[in-house]
């Protein structure tokens, strides 16, 4: 009797856990995508994050790609509907930032004070930001250029044997 309760207990588990989530799906239209969830209906006027990323969907519900202005900042999207800014774990949404076009800031203790006197970065809600402009590949800053390579200062010649 046991043994056929724990097959049957077995089963049970096996096939509950086999079941898959549905899920919504992406559709396109001439206007755009948007993303149906599995109950019939569809995101509007706001964030939603689906998978690992985060999408903005209009007032009609088509997802935004490029910048968008909201009152707490400007939010970057790529071509596939991916919010660009930088994610506040601690409420799990993306942040917005000052201005548009403006990316988030990492660099060292040192640059960031610099940065900060120099206005080329602001801190907005709670993170620093700079402009995209700001830093340019072609141009060396004083904390990008390597040190004097080291010199051997225990040359053979000088060794006695």
């Amino acid at each position: 009797m046991r043994k056929v309760k724990l097959f049957i207990t077995t089963v049970l588990l096996t096939a509950s856990l086999s079941m898959t989530a549905r899920a919504g799906e992406w559709k396109q239209d001439d206007a755009g995508w948007w993303y149906q969830d599995d109950d019939g209906t569809y995101p509007v006027d706001g964030f939603k994050k689906i998978g690992y990323y985060w999408y903005y969907f209009n007032e009609a519900g088509y997802m935004k790609t490029g910048w968008l202005e909201t009152s707490i900042g400007w939010y970057g999207f790529n071509d596939e509907g991916h919010c660009l800014n930088p994610i506040n774990w601690s409420y799990d949404i993306p942040v917005g930032g000052p201005y548009e076009g403006w990316t988030e800031y990492s660099g060292s203790y040192e640059s960031t004070i610099n940065d900060l006197a120099n206005g080329r970065i602001v801190s907005y809600n709670g993170y620093y930001w700079c402009d995209p402009t700001a830093y340019q590949e072609e141009i060396v800053y004083e904390h990008d250029v390597a040190p004097e390579p080291l010199k051997n200062r225990y040359d053979l010649a000088d060794m006695q044997f």
